[in-house]
């Protein structure tokens, strides 16, 4: 009973909070991360510390994806900090934009960051810079990827995130 209350709090909250964002936004992109913290907690985004303009610790573990891409295995959501940006490479234009880059995990390994320009503006990376993101990954033939670094206008999966240089990617 106990946690039949819980999801019918949580999905009271979540439509409260959607509509007062839509009501005192109609003329901004909405962002769910900024509106909805029990969304938030249940899928494992990083930590906001209000102390810092609600910036994400972009040094928090990679271990998940470490371990998705150890496995060779696909996870519909996944995220994690600390990513190292090695390599910026070139832009993926057939069919809607995408930005892609490279990064170096914890573990040595590289994984490629596949992310929407035509959903969101450019993310201004340097080779060096540190991130933190979260999104789809799926194993390729060519090594991991992690893409769906955006919100989902459509709300059928998670949000993703770029968050560099104490700044989050896809928000206004």
């Amino acid at each position: 009973m106990k946690a039949l209350s819980k999801i019918v709090l949580l999905a009271l909250s979540a439509t409260l909070a959607i509509s007062t964002a839509h009501a005192k936004h109609r003329n901004d992109v909405y962002d769910p991360r900024d509106s909805n913290q029990g969304f938030r907690d249940k899928h494992n985004y990083p930590q906001q510390n209000a102390d810092q303009n609600n910036v994400v610790d972009t040094n928090a573990s990679d271990a998940d994806i470490v371990r998705l891409v150890n496995a060779q295995k696909r996870a519909d959501f996944v995220e994690g900090g600390g990513m190292v940006v090695v390599k910026l490479l070139p832009d993926d234009n057939s069919g809607l934009t995408h930005q892609k880059w490279m990064v170096r995990l914890s573990n040595g390994k590289l994984m490629q960051a596949v992310y929407n320009t035509d959903m969101c503006p450019r993310v201004p990376l340097q080779v060096g810079d540190v991130v933190a993101m979260g999104g789809q990954f799926i194993w390729t033939n060519q090594g991991g990827l992690l893409h769906w670094l955006h919100h989902d206008p459509r709300g059928n999966r998670p949000d993703g995130y770029v968050m560099v240089n104490g700044k989050y990617y896809c928000k206004d």
